[in-house]
């Protein structure tokens, strides 16, 4: 499993569903009294019959509190403060994820050397997309519930009018077990009869809509893959549609994440540093969607940089494994090690970041406490139906 790498808390995906207490040790046993050092006068008078009298503050009237100072006691509580430990069993529940596939003509005309070796033949990078896909909802597809939305859609073809055409319903509505239903309404791995522009704005609100009217309260996001910049912009008209970058995508990637909560994972295959059509920076493109969606990845290149297949399939992947291993906790620690997490019964390790290995992460572990994210081998093993237990010491804070 190779790292993951996330910005900003943007996918719970396991709750809390049982608690119980127990009381901690955590208080501090009551003092029996102050203790004085041998010729101190303490105010306090001895009986030849051993009766004692005062209250230790020296002035004899009766009303002080034994430290010497005349103050009156305190108030005591009836019972000694205490706090509790809280335990939880999480389980998981699976986000709904869209995938938003380019199946624009660009993924059949260019072809690569998916895997490195020159004695096999280069395919195209729609047939590397396709067993990526096939891979990730055979993989992933019991705990994510998966759909799918194509730009341009299957009816684009070449023709002026009809090639950034995107259907208003996704292809594929999210669904747990649903590699059939993907791999059966996109083209095969073969197929080299796509056509159409970049229309990837419709496709990702095809996407945007589909998640918003779900309303079921589970965490969702959008993974865009693409081979290049956005044309198809519904404000411009003749060749300006195909020639220029459609400034409307960045716009629905910030609306999905900042009013929404929905974030959008950008993979980019065999990306450029320039295209004609249309005539920009894909590179630069890519980068600032990735920001605006609210999971950039560290480093000079915000966005997945997929290059061959195994970097295209280790990206999806990543995404993958990041947004079913995120855990909201429902309440937050009183501070950063104030809580314990256990797999299958065993405490796990927190790691500042899954870049630093097996264990556990705050996924904001400056700001707010209440969610974190098992990383690699800790991932996978609550990914093969683990059970994970979170235990706040005391006291946890809503």
């Amino acid at each position: 499993m190779s790292d993951a790498t996330l910005t900003r808390l943007a996918l719970p995906t396991l709750t809390l569903l049982t608690c119980v207490t127990a009381l901690a040790a955590c208080t501090a046993p009551m003092d029996d009294g102050p203790d004085f050092a041998e010729g101190e006068d303490d105010g306090i008078q001895i009986d030849d019959d051993g009766e004692t009298h005062g209250d230790g503050d020296g002035d004899g009237d009766g009303d002080g509190d034994g430290d010497g100072d005349g103050d009156p006691l305190p108030d005591l509580p009836e019972d000694p403060l205490t706090c509790e430990a809280t335990s939880a069993v999480a389980e998981p529940i699976p986000p709904n994820i869209m995938l938003v596939l380019d199946k624009s003509r660009s993924m059949v005309l260019n072809s690569w050397d998916d895997d490195g070796l020159p004695e096999t033949p280069d395919v195209t990078r729609w047939f590397s997309l396709h067993g990526t896909v096939a891979s990730i909802a055979d993989q992933y597809g019991a705990g994510m519930s998966l759909g799918l939305s194509l730009f341009p859609s299957l009816a684009a073809t070449s023709d002026f009018d009809e090639a950034c055409l995107v259907e208003a319903e996704p292809e594929v509505t999210t669904a747990l077990d649903n590699a059939p239903a993907l791999l059966a309404a996109i083209p095969a791995a073969e197929d080299t009869g796509l056509f159409g522009a970049t229309p990837a704005a419709a496709g990702l609100s095809t996407a945007l809509a589909h998640l918003e009217a779900i309303e079921d309260g589970r965490p969702a996001a959008m993974i865009l893959v693409t081979d290049g910049a956005a044309n198809c912009s519904a404000d411009k008209g003749g060749l300006a549609k195909f020639d220029e970058y459609d400034d409307n995508l960045p716009l629905v990637v910030e609306d999905a994440y900042e009013r929404a909560g929905i974030p959008t994972y950008v993979v980019g295959i065999d990306i450029g540093e320039s295209s004609e059509h249309p005539f920009t920076n894909p590179r630069a493109r890519l980068d600032e969607l990735a920001q605006l969606g609210g999971v950039a990845r560290d480093g000079e290149v915000s966005f997945y940089d997929a290059a061959d297949a195994a970097s295209l399939m280790s990206a999806l992947d990543d995404i993958a494994s990041a947004v079913s291993c995120q855990v909201q906790l429902g309440k937050a620690p009183a501070g950063p090690e104030e809580l314990v997490v256990r797999l299958d019964g065993t405490v796990i390790n927190r790691v500042d970041g899954c870049e630093a290995g097996d264990g556990w992460t705050y996924l904001d572990p400056e700001g707010d406490l209440s969610s974190i994210e098992l990383c690699n081998a800790s991932c996978d093993a609550l990914l093969d139906a683990g059970e994970l237990e979170a235990e706040f010491l005391c006291p946890p804070t809503p």
